[in-house]
């Protein structure tokens, strides 16, 4: 004889169905402890099998790789995400928390992810707005691309982590679009990491320099702004080049700041030093498909862009040649390059299409050594006559000689300077350092 169940044991069917879902994780539960594989949320495959409710290897990932400026981005949208929407924060790490990254922008501090999985909806929610799905930003230490982003689900719900990545990485590249036109400072590291960065003030009128060399200038930077439209249209590209050749002091690395500080806002600045582009130049410019227009500034390239008929060696040159040789495609970047010994270059890295102007920057001449003078004198109390200054220097004597001309005299004679003291600074040539010669042992 059989009795009716109690109330206790039995469940109406209704009941039964409502609790699906956590009858099932009880069941999956029971199968990772059976088997020996129980997850942990502690670990970062643990945390997406139990958000997803089953075994890692049974589940998809929706990935792309990411530049440093475009994973901050990344991070600042997926913290917005998850604050949204309450996801829970898990590892990417086995035994490493989640982790944030400080950085400094226009002296305001902002915190972003670098290192995190983050799980949105659940199995076991049965009013969850949409498919369970882990999101996970990871950091590379070691490989050229700094970061990768990362959607699993589970297969029948692919479609819904491709819509979660499109959404990240759209909001990235417009809401969250921190470094777009700003001037960025390349560190000569793998991963590569740009850092905000303040140019010194200054201007056109701070440099004497010829005409000729500021049309040419201003010409190259039509090929981004108001002829950009018709350089596409005729297919000729709106990428330009130009090489500033010439002896230290002459204005190269002063003319490269003037033109980085007139173009930022509308243009992103990529300031790279010989230490950088020897190592990470080719991820320089694969950044600046997230940046919009850049200019981007490589000094002193003569350090690592060696003639190989030299013997030369090293990936430096095979990196520039394919960025400016369009093997790796980029388009609306100007590069500014400057060398004090251009004889000492390969010549492919110097051909048309790489570099297409190269100005040569010479000595000031006797004018231009009076009006040089003149700069540097005029919030001094002096009554100089800078044309006798001009005419007591040699030639070949450059605008850096020259503001040492005018350090010396006002460290010695302090505010009120004359043409006598001057000259005087002049004639004991201490503002020139002797070249050094012999062994100190």
């Amino acid at each position: 004889m059989t009795s009716d169940p109690s109330p206790e044991l039995a469940a109406p069917p209704d009941r039964l169905l409502a609790d699906e879902p956590v009858v099932r994780r009880t069941l999956q539960v029971i199968g990772h402890l059976l088997s020996g594989t129980a997850a942990s949320p502690s670990t970062a495959s643990g945390f997406v099998e139990q958000h997803l409710g089953a075994p890692l290897t049974s589940l998809v990932v929706e990935r792309v790789d990411l530049t440093n400026t475009r994973a901050v981005s990344v991070g600042a949208a997926l913290a917005d995400r998850a604050a949204r929407r309450e996801g829970r924060l898990g590892p990417v790490v086995d035994g490493v928390a989640p982790t944030w990254r400080r950085i400094s922008l226009d002296g305001e501090s902002l915190s972003v992810p670098v290192s995190v999985a983050v799980a949105f909806g659940g199995i076991d929610d049965a009013d969850a707005s949409e498919p369970p799905v882990v999101v996970q930003l990871v950091e590379h230490e070691w490989e050229p691309e700094p970061a990768s982003l990362n959607v699993i689900a589970r297969p029948g719900d692919q479609e819904a982590a491709r819509g979660v990545l499109d959404e990240l990485l759209v909001t990235a590249a417009t809401d969250k679009a921190f470094f777009r036109g700003r001037v960025l400072h390349a560190a000569s590291r793998l991963p590569l990491q740009l850092e905000p960065t303040v140019l010194a003030d200054g201007s056109r009128d701070d440099l004497v320099l010829p005409a000729g060399v500021w049309a040419e200038v201003d010409a190259n930077i039509t090929a981004m702004t108001t002829r950009a439209g018709l350089m596409r249209d005729l297919g000729l590209g709106t990428n330009r080049g130009i090489l500033l050749a010439g002896p230290p002091g002459v204005g190269k690395s002063a003319l490269s700041r003037v033109v980085a500080r007139e173009v930022a806002g509308a243009f992103t600045v990529i300031i790279v030093d010989a230490a950088a582009a020897s190592s990470v130049l080719r991820q320089v410019y694969r950044e600046t498909a997230d940046l919009g227009s850049c200019v981007v500034v490589l000094e002193d390239v003569d350090l690592y862009l060696g003639d190989r008929k030299a013997g030369a060696r090293g990936t430096a040159l095979a990196d520039f040649l394919a960025v400016l040789d369009g093997t790796e495609p980029y388009t609306d970047v100007l590069t500014i390059a400057s060398t004090n010994d251009p004889a000492s270059l390969d010549a492919a890295a110097t051909r048309s299409a790489r570099f297409d102007a190269v100005l040569h920057l010479e000595a000031p001449d006797r004018a231009a050594r009076a009006q040089i003078l003149g700069r540097y004198l005029r919030e001094l109390s002096a009554d100089v006559d800078t044309v006798v200054v001009a005419d007591a220097l040699p030639d070949g004597v450059t605008g850096a000689d020259l503001r040492e001309v005018v350090r010396r005299a006002v460290l010695e004679s302090g505010r009120e300077l004359s043409t006598q003291s001057l000259l005087a600074v002049v004639e004991n040539g201490r503002w020139r350092p002797a070249p050094l010669a012999g062994s100190y042992l």
